[in-house]
């Protein structure tokens, strides 16, 4: 598999957009929004492609800064989308796109991925270590709940403490 950053407004951006309808906005019979289309100007996109240069899965996400209660910004990414075509869902597809993204984000400083999940892929999530967070909210037509999971190099350091002090 290959995965590519697509850029927006581009004809594999198209492509994009036609794989996210069909496979996610159809069958959820959400409403297709043409404005929160034309805002994705901003966001990450990957595209994951077979070994026939067949386009078979995305990621749309948003990366962004926010302070927390002690004034400290911290980098965060809103995962907006993850998209596999039908006939290879259940496949561990989606499952290694999230992997590859969580490590892009790590090599790049964030913190923290959130995500709005369809109450039907709660578990889904929930297996890759998403915690529920706050209430169900409707959106796009859709029962939501925002989940999150806390991400962070670890520090080589961490697998052997010691002792520092003084001899007597």
């Amino acid at each position: 598999m290959n995965f590519v950053s697509v850029m927006f407004a581009s004809p594999v951006y198209d492509e994009l957009v036609q794989i996210r309808l069909q496979s996610l906005y159809i069958p959820l019979e959400a409403d297709i929004n043409i404005e929160a289309f034309a805002q994705e100007y901003k966001d990450v996109h990957l595209a994951v492609y077979d070994v026939k240069s067949q386009l078979i899965g995305a990621v749309v996400a948003k990366v962004c800064e926010e302070e927390d209660e002690f004034m400290n910004k911290r980098k965060i990414c809103l995962l907006k989308q993850v998209v596999v075509k039908p006939k290879l869902q259940r496949l561990g597809l989606g499952k290694e796109l999230m992997a590859n993204l969580e490590q892009l984000l790590i090599s790049k400083g964030y913190k923290e991925i959130r995500l709005f999940a369809h109450i039907g892929a709660m578990d889904y999530y929930g297996k890759m270590g998403f915690v529920k967070h706050g209430k169900p909210f409707s959106g796009a037509g859709i029962k939501q709940h925002t989940l999150k999971k806390k991400i962070q190099k670890k520090s080589d350091k961490l697998h052997r403490l010691e002792a520092v002090g003084y001899e007597s």
